[in-house]
C-alpha cells in the first residue's frame, strides 16, 4: 500500500513545495488537521498559520518542514494534497525583525480601522505575521537542540 502523499503548495508567485510527504498538517477554521495517505476526499479553507510537512513516517517532530501561510484552500484526495495559498514562506526566508515590526504596525492600525473591510485586512496582516514569527521560532527551537 502506498504510504506517501503528493503535496503541492502553490502561491501566486509559483510552487513553494512540490514533492512526496508522509503527513501534511494544515490550519483550518475548525483547527489543525493532519492529512495522511488514504485521507478521505475533502476541500477545506486554509486559515492563516503554519503548514507543517513530515516527509517520512519515521521523521520526528524536530524534522518537520514548516511554512507560514496567509491562508487559502486545500483539495485532499487519497494520496494527493493540493494547497493554493495567497503566500507561503519557508523559515529561512522570514526576517523575524521585519515580521515583528509589521505585526506591531498592524496592531496599531487595528485600533484605528475605520470600517469592517479595513479591520479584516489588518486582521489578516496580524495573522500572517504571527504565523511568520511562529515558523521562525520553530526553526530556532529545533536548531538549538
Amino acid at each position: 500500500m502506498n504510504q506517501e502523499l503528493t503535496f503541492e503548495l502553490i502561491t501566486p508567485d509559483g510552487p513553494q513545495f512540490s514533492g512526496q510527504a508522509y503527513e501534511v498538517m494544515i490550519p483550518t477554521p475548525l483547527g489543525q488537521i493532519a492529512v495522511l495517505p488514504n485521507h478521505r476526499p475533502l476541500i477545506t479553507i486554509i486559515s492563516p498559520g503554519v503548514i507543517s510537512i513530515r516527509r517520512h513516517a519515521e521523521d520526528s517532530d524536530e524534522q518537520l518542514e514548516d511554512l507560514a501561510s496567509a491562508g487559502g484552500v486545500a483539495e485532499i484526495s487519497g494520496h494527493r494534497v493540493r494547497a493554493l495559498t495567497d503566500s507561503a514562506e519557508h523559515a529561512e526566508n522570514i526576517n523575524e525583525l521585519k515580521a515583528k515590526e509589521a505585526l506591531a504596525k498592524a496592531q496599531e492600525l487595528r485600533a484605528t480601522a475605520a470600517d469592517q473591510v479595513s479591520l479584516a485586512d489588518v486582521t489578516a496582516l496580524i495573522e500572517l505575521n504571527l504565523a511568520r514569527l511562529k515558523v521562525a521560532e520553530l526553526k530556532r527551537r529545533r536548531h538549538v537542540r
